[in-house]
């Protein structure tokens, strides 16, 4: 069987590195269900002594009674196999609905701790690993270990029991039997292990085939609206059916093998069977041997390749649940790079005042969790020396004034507001808000002080009000209202079929660009912060809605510090101070007025842009001008 949903999950088939940490700390935290472990190995123990004990009472019943005639004694004797198997079957449901309840409770505190973990990562950590793999661990590995726990562990040590059981009373049973067996061993379990083998190495290609198929679906399935821009929608498909019939061919292979499987042992219990039923045979006519003893050791054979089959079987499905547990124990073992510092004060309510003092960054090499081969986090680090992004930056932002952060692409100016976010931490100099390093503070208390509306709006699933409410959870129905109505957002919400009501679909797509954008606005207008941080806030509004959401700002701003990003220069004329940021630095600053007199970068970049306003809007009015 296949399993799997891919995204990087490795299901079936791959081992993990280094097994021993491994089964340690899956034990430690087993610890807290230690009792239901104990009445699982009891009653796995009990199951697996009357799996062997009914075979010798049938064989008993054989010389003792059917064969003699006795069918007093053979009556009580068929009580007793049916209290055997009836008791038997029960111990073995038991076992199973305690692990399948242990292994839920399990997967699930595992689930929440790795999913508590990844929200207190720090953005380094979310920069360098991707969100199908992440999701992956939560889901795919924790699921994998579900089913080994709930079904698989206990099948297998149970098979382990049986087995080792089985031959220990084939050799009490008739030693020259079960010597015969022994002669047939070395094949059959040379046969197992390449079967297996080979098995583990094709689910390793079915997986990875999938992951690379799900990929392409993924990317181009949400990239429909480009694919169909373009007219590539022969090359989309072709593409798909290529991995697709890759992932085909390696299904085929896999299934082959594992279809091959079961006929492969019942061949070779077949064989032996008929071996022994030879052997036995002539024994019993030379007397040495009883009938009830060559079809108690004829069960057994039976009973020995049924858990040898198991085993085989049940292999790759452990093996995943052990890669599985790696993937997720590597990734609880990351660290944050951004840290509370022990007994660190909140941030208490601040005036706003923000000092830069001489500020440099560069992105650290950050933990990587790989999807496809499991090595220790320092293994993972990238070494390569990485550029500066901010060298010497020295800023003073008076509380209440308005900062405007300008400049080419890639610059730093986003850069800046994730350094006051303490999104990253600073590798040079300090920040400070009123006095205090940020660093000196708690994270939680520094962010709840800040309202910020990034160039890429992220709406939630949910209604309306509850996207705009996440600024502030207790903020009353009237208080959203008033949030969406200084961010002119209100008109739009209540043309919606629902209103403040209507639903928000995944990342709020059912919206446009600049509607997201007006919801996001509203949301730290509710939040009411003392500092507000507006990375292209207007980037995605039509100019007559950009109008209307200036005078907004403008009331917004008022008694805030606020941090704008801007390439639409026209909107940062009423700034205190701007910061023209290039090649890592800030180059010039001063007011709109200041800057356009000096005729530096700034003037060359704001005239460049008026002249393409200027020609753009010329050329549309004569495309609207009708000739006479």
């Amino acid at each position: 069987m296949r399993l799997g949903f891919g995204g990087g999950g490795n299901l079936t088939g791959e081992a993990a590195d280094n097994t021993r940490h491994t089964l340690s700390r899956m034990a430690s935290y087993l610890r807290p269900y230690r009792l239901q472990l104990l009445v699982v190995a009891l009653f796995v123990t009990i199951s697996t002594v009357l799996r062997l004990y009914g075979p010798a009472l049938l064989g008993r019943a054989i010389d003792i009674f059917i064969v003699p005639g006795n069918a007093a004694g053979l009556q009580d004797l068929v009580v007793q196999i049916l209290v055997v198997y009836v008791v038997a079957g029960v111990t073995s449901t038991v076992q199973g609905l305690i692990m399948v309840h242990l292994g839920q409770r399990f997967v699930s505190d595992i689930r929440s701790e790795l999913f508590g973990h990844f929200q207190i990562m720090s953005m380094a950590f979310h920069d360098r690993n991707q969100v199908g793999d992440l999701m992956s661990r939560i889901t795919n590995d924790s699921e994998a270990i579900n089913r080994t726990l709930s079904n698989g562990l206990i099948e297998f040590i149970s098979n382990i029991l049986l087995l080792g059981g089985t031959f220990v009373a084939m050799f009490m049973l008739n030693w020259q039997l079960a010597l015969a067996m022994l002669i047939l061993m070395p094949l059959m379990l040379y046969i197992t292990g390449e079967v297996t083998r080979r098995s583990r190495v094709a689910f390793r290609s079915v997986q990875r085939n999938l992951g690379a198929l799900n990929a392409v679906m993924e990317e181009n399935i949400a990239g429909a609206r480009v694919v169909q821009a373009f007219a590539r929608e022969d090359d989309v498909f072709a593409r798909f059916h290529e991995v697709n019939t890759t992932y085909r061919q390696a299904g085929i292979t896999a299934d082959i093998i594992t279809a091959a499987l079961g006929p492969m042992f019942t061949t070779m219990m077949t064989i032996t069977i008929a071996a022994a039923a030879l052997l036995g045979g002539w024994l019993a006519i030379e007397g040495v041997l009883e009938v009830g003893v060559l079809a108690t050791f004829i069960i057994y054979i039976m009973n020995f390749f049924r858990p040898m089959r198991g085993i085989a079987m049940l292999y790759n499905q452990l093996q995943s649940a052990l890669a599985g547990a790696e993937r997720i124990f590597v990734a609880l073992d990351a660290q944050p790079t951004v840290t509370d510092r022990a007994g660190a004060p909140p941030l208490e309510e601040i005036q706003g005042d923000v000092v830069f003092d001489k500020v440099s960054f560069s992105y650290e090499p950050a933990e990587r969790l790989d999807a496809d081969t499991e090595y220790h986090l320092s293994d993972q680090i990238d070494k390569t020396p990485r550029e500066p992004v901010l060298q010497n930056v020295s800023l003073h932002a008076q509380a209440g004034a308005t900062i405007a952060l300008v400049g080419p692409t890639g610059a730093g100016k986003t850069t800046i507001i994730s350094l006051l976010s303490r999104f990253y931490d600073v590798v040079e100099g300090s920040i400070r808000i009123d006095g205090q390093d940020i660093r000196d503070v708690r994270q939680a208390s520094l962010r709840k002080q800040l309202g910020i509306v990034l160039q890429d709006t992220f709406l939630f699933s949910g209604s309306v009000r509850e996207n705009i409410r996440y600024g502030r959870l207790d903020a009353t129905d009237e208080e959203v209202v008033a949030a969406a109505k200084l961010a002119n957002a209100d008109g739009f919400i209540r043309l919606l079929p629902g209103g403040y009501d209507s639903r928000v679909s995944e990342q709020g797509n059912n919206f446009s660009e600049g509607q997201r954008q007006l919801l996001a606005i509203a949301r730290a207008v509710l939040a009411d912060p003392r500092i507000l941080i507006l990375d292209e806030a207007t980037s995605s509004v039509d100019t007559r809605t950009e109008a209307h959401l200036q005078q907004a700002l403008l009331r917004l701003l008022e008694r805030r510090t606020a941090f704008v990003i801007a390439h639409r220069l026209s909107t940062i004329r009423n700034a205190d101070q701007v910061l023209v940021v290039n090649d890592h630095r800030i180059i010039e600053r001063g007011s709109h007025e200041e800057l356009l007199a000096q005729k530096g970068f700034y003037h060359d970049l704001y005239m460049s842009q008026y002249m393409r306003v200027r020609v753009e809007r010329a050329a549309d009015v004569a495309h609207r001008v009708k000739p006479e």
